[in-house]
């Protein structure tokens, strides 16, 4: 579960088998409230060399995550490099 541990909880549950007590543990009913911010999107047509679309899906296949996606983190990561006053948080 990358992302959603801190990175010594992910090396404990790497290392350790929790199967032989999971009868011992207790259910947890928690609600979290979540607020979803939606931000208003636009459908952009980029065009792209072939075997450059095929690297980028290669690589959001191997992330885990759909290449749209992908692209919107670059773009975004670049954004912040080159005009972080235009960023709206």
């Amino acid at each position: 579960m990358p992302g959603f541990l801190d990175d010594e909880a992910q090396v404990w549950f790497d290392e350790n088998d929790t199967a032989p007590s999971m009868d011992e543990m207790e259910a947890v009913t928690l609600t979290l409230p979540l607020k979803r911010t939606l931000f208003p999107t636009k459908p952009v047509d980029v065009r792209l060399r072939t075997d450059y679309l095929k690297a980028i899906q290669q690589v959001a296949e191997r992330q885990g995550v759909p290449y749209q996606m992908l692209v919107q983190r670059w773009l975004m990561e670049k954004l912040s490099q080159e005009a972080p006053d235009l960023i709206v948080s």
